[in-house]
């Protein structure tokens, strides 16, 4: 075999490496994005929920809830716990970089920051109901 051969055979095979590692990128990058997409509309809950607090709109918030969850909690009661916890009301910072969808319930985690720099992380658990994800739960602290 002769030194071109060589060089033409070592072409083809890292032609053929190459053309495997970005195929496996771009699954990567398919099997991401799909996965943020299918999520995208329990953010928008969670976000319309989160503002409509912050706005000091509890109305709004509540509405973004299941019906299961209003069934076992009442406007009253939410407002109340909502009133023990400020920093639903008075963060300056919401992070959620974790979402996940198993068994039809959705899972949004992330973070709230106090003006005071304290950190809480919340949890919501979400459920599609007539189309569209709602709150079905939150736990703060945990």
């Amino acid at each position: 075999m002769t030194s071109s051969e060589t060089d033409l055979k070592t072409k083809k095979g890292m032609a053929l490496w190459l053309k495997i590692l970005i195929g496996a990128v771009v699954a990567i990058i398919l099997i991401i994005s799909i996965a943020m997409w299918a999520t995208s509309g329990m953010m928008d809950s969670v976000n319309r929920h989160m503002d409509a607090l912050k706005a000091g709109n509890i109305d709004a918030a509540y509405a973004e809830t299941s019906g299961a969850f209003q069934q076992q909690t009442s406007l009253e009661q939410y407002n109340e716990f909502v009133k023990s916890y400020p920093i639903l009301t008075d963060y300056v910072e919401k992070s959620f970089p974790s979402r996940s969808v198993e068994n039809n319930i959705g899972t949004v985690e992330g973070t709230l920051t106090a003006p005071d720099g304290t950190v809480m992380p919340i949890a919501f658990q979400l459920v599609k109901e007539n189309d569209a994800w709602v709150i079905l739960g939150l736990n703060l602290g945990n």
